[in-house]
C-alpha cells in the first residue's frame, strides 16, 4: 500500500473541507448581510413619516442598516412599491390599507387587524401587530357640556344635538364617517347648526374653547387638542380601527424584527403620536429628529 498516496488524498480532502466550510461561512456572512440591509419607506403625512424613522431607527439600534426613504406619497403609491421590492418596509395603518386592499375595517382593532392579516395571506408582505394609537375623526365637547348634558358617549349626543352648535371640516357633513350618510345611519345627529370651519384646525379649536361651537370634530392623533375637552366615545363603531402597524417583506421578517417592531408599536400611544405628528407637522421638525426623540424618551435603544 502507498501510505504517501493516501497521506495525500487525505490532506486534499481535508483541505477541500475547509475550502467548502470558508465557502459556507462567507456565504451566510453575505446572506446575513443582505437580510440586516432594509430599506424603509415612508407615506406623505407627518405622522406616518416620523413613526417610519421610529422603527428604522429601531432596528438601527439593533444592528440593520437601514435607508429611508420618505414622503413617498399615499398608499397606493408606497404598497406598491413594497410589492415590487423598491422597500422592505413602511408604516402604514390598518384601515387605510384593508380598505385599500378591498376589506372592510370595524371598530375593533383585533378584528380589523385579522381580516387584515387575511388579505395579505400569500402576497409576500406581514403586518406586525397593531400600535395603540388612533388617528381618526373625534367628536370634542368641553368638560362643562359634557356635564350639562351628561355627554360620554356619542350615542348620548343624539338626544341632545338639536340643542347644540357643531363645528367642523367645510365637507363634513357630505363625509361618511364625519356627519354623512354612514353617521346618520348609526348615530342620526342633527345640530342646531353645523359651522364650516377648517379641517381639524386652529379655527374649530378656537371656536370650541370660544363657546361658538359646543361640539367639535377634531383628528384624535394629529389635531391640538383643546385642554378641558372630553372625547365622545365612538360607542357604534362608525370610525374604523386605523391604527399603526408596519408592513415587511416577508423575505425579510424575522423574528427577532419582528419583536424589535413589536416592542416600538407598544409604545406607540395616541398622546405620542399626536405628539410626533404635531412636531413634524406644526413645528417644522424633521422627522428623524422627532424619532430619535421619541426612541430616547421611550428606552428604545
Amino acid at each position: 500500500m502507498n501510505l504517501a498516496r493516501i497521506r495525500r488524498r487525505s490532506w486534499a480532502m481535508f483541505t477541500a473541507g475547509v475550502l467548502i466550510l470558508g465557502v459556507g461561512l462567507i456565504a451566510g456572512g453575505v446572506a446575513s448581510a443582505q437580510s440586516k440591509s432594509l430599506t424603509v419607506g415612508s407615506k406623505d403625512l407627518a405622522g406616518a413619516q416620523a413613526i417610519s424613522h421610529a422603527y428604522g431607527q429601531a432596528l438601527e439600534n439593533k444592528g440593520y442598516d437601514i435607508t429611508f426613504k420618505d414622503n413617498l406619497g399615499a398608499t397606493e403609491i408606497v404598497y406598491k412599491a413594497l410589492q415590487s421590492g423598491d422597500l422592505d418596509g413602511y408604516a402604514d395603518y390598518q384601515g387605510t390599507l384593508l380598505t385599500y386592499l378591498g376589506g372592510t375595517p370595524s371598530g375593533s382593532s383585533a378584528d380589523t387587524y385579522k381580516a387584515l392579516t387575511a388579505k395579505l395571506a400569500g402576497t409576500g408582505i406581514v403586518a406586525t401587530k397593531p400600535a395603540p394609537a388612533v388617528d381618526v375623526n373625534g367628536f370634542y365637547v368641553t368638560k362643562k357640556t359634557a356635564s350639562k348634558y351628561k355627554l360620554k358617549t356619542m350615542s348620548d349626543l343624539t338626544k341632545v344635538a338639536p340643542k347644540l352648535t357643531f363645528g367642523g371640516p367645510p365637507e363634513c357633513q357630505d363625509r361618511p364617517l364625519c356627519l354623512g350618510d354612514t353617521s346618520q345611519q348609526l348615530y342620526a345627529l342633527q345640530f342646531k347648526e353645523v359651522k364650516k370651519l377648517d379641517t381639524g384646525g386652529p379655527v374649530t379649536v378656537k371656536a370650541l374653547e370660544d363657546g361658538n361651537v359646543q361640539v367639535a370634530e377634531l383628528f384624535t392623533g394629529s389635531s391640538v387638542i383643546p385642554k378641558g375637552t372630553v372625547l365622545l366615545k365612538d360607542d357604534k363603531g362608525l370610525q374604523g380601527a386605523d391604527n399603526p402597524v408596519v408592513l415587511v417583506s416577508e423575505s425579510k421578517n424575522t423574528p427577532e424584527l419582528d419583536a424589535t417592531l413589536n416592542k416600538v408599536s407598544a409604545k406607540i400611544t395616541t398622546v405620542q403620536y399626536r405628539k410626533m405628528t404635531l412636531a413634524v407637522q406644526n413645528q417644522k421638525e424633521d422627522p428623524s429628529d422627532v424619532a430619535k426623540t421619541f426612541i430616547k424618551n421611550n428606552k428604545l435603544r
